[in-house]
């Protein structure tokens, strides 16, 4: 990871991680997971924009 990375940053590329991960789970339990987790992570940089951290 390079420096210089907000924590913005990082939240939208966990987001867009699980995102992938969603599409290529095997399982309907798995997708559930993943896609929860991507939300999750898309709305704490959602509030973090907003918050201005």
């Amino acid at each position: 990871m390079e420096h210089g990375k907000t924590k913005i940053d990082v939240k939208v590329a966990l987001a867009k991680k699980y995102t992938h991960l969603a599409n290529i789970a095997g399982s309907e339990p798995k997708r559930k997971c993943f896609n929860n987790k991507a939300t999750r992570y898309r709305r704490q940089a959602e509030q973090m924009r907003r918050d201005g951290i």
